[in-house]
């Protein structure tokens, strides 16, 4: 399956890279104790994040057109005013990617290159609840919402290297916090509050 293949690979970009309802809730920290810990989410959510609210000039709305225009598998010289280098720690260990700022400066996530020609974007991840997927979903949204929101349109999968989780649906990777280690993961196994704790376009 072309999207195990691509959790399997996820590390390895990095090194080569070297209805309606209240907004979710704002935390201090994106993951549990149990999570990766790997970011904070330090903004609270903005003036326009009630769940599946949609406004299509939001500017922080994932379309087909990604995220500010961005999308794996275009250049990346075409959106460098808006990014900025840097460095992300995680378990893994430390890696360079490119973090993707928001009008008022704001952190909305990052991006890496695509390590097979690194002129191009390759995987992005969003961390920032203030951006919307189209469905109306955010960062900070529970598995329940996910499964109430997108109802048969959505798998979810574990990876076996990194114990990571993600609900796929549509081409986007929701990732929760809880760890699995096996590629197939059992819907009913998910408590209902997991988290959202970031928002995956993968690389093509």
């Amino acid at each position: 399956m072309k999207f195990i293949k691509v959790i399997f690979l996820f590390p390895l970009l990095f090194l080569f890279s070297a209805c309606g309802g209240d907004a979710p809730e704002t935390m201090d920290d994106r993951t549990s104790e149990e999570g990766t810990g790997e970011a904070i989410l330090e903004d609270p959510n903005g003036d326009n994040t009630d769940n599946y609210a949609i406004d299509n000039e939001d500017p922080y709305l994932i379309s087909t057109d990604g995220l500010l225009g961005m999308t794996p598998g275009k250049l990346l010289a075409d959106f460098s005013a808006g990014l900025r280098e840097g460095k992300l720690d995680t378990p893994e260990g430390e890696f360079d990617v490119l973090y993707i700022d928001g009008a008022e400066g704001e952190e909305l996530g990052y991006l890496v290159p695509e390590p097979r020609d690194e002129r191009m974007i390759g995987e992005i991840t969003i961390t920032s609840s203030k951006v919307v997927t189209a469905p109306g979903l955010r960062v900070g949204n529970t598995f329940a919402e996910l499964q109430e929101r997108l109802a048969g349109d959505l798998e979810v999968y574990g990876s076996e290297v990194e114990g990571r989780t993600y609900a796929v649906s549509d081409g986007v990777w929701y990732r929760l916090d809880a760890g699995n280690w096996m590629q197939d993961v059992d819907q009913g196994s998910i408590p209902p509050d997991t988290k959202v704790i970031e928002i995956v376009l993968p690389r093509i």
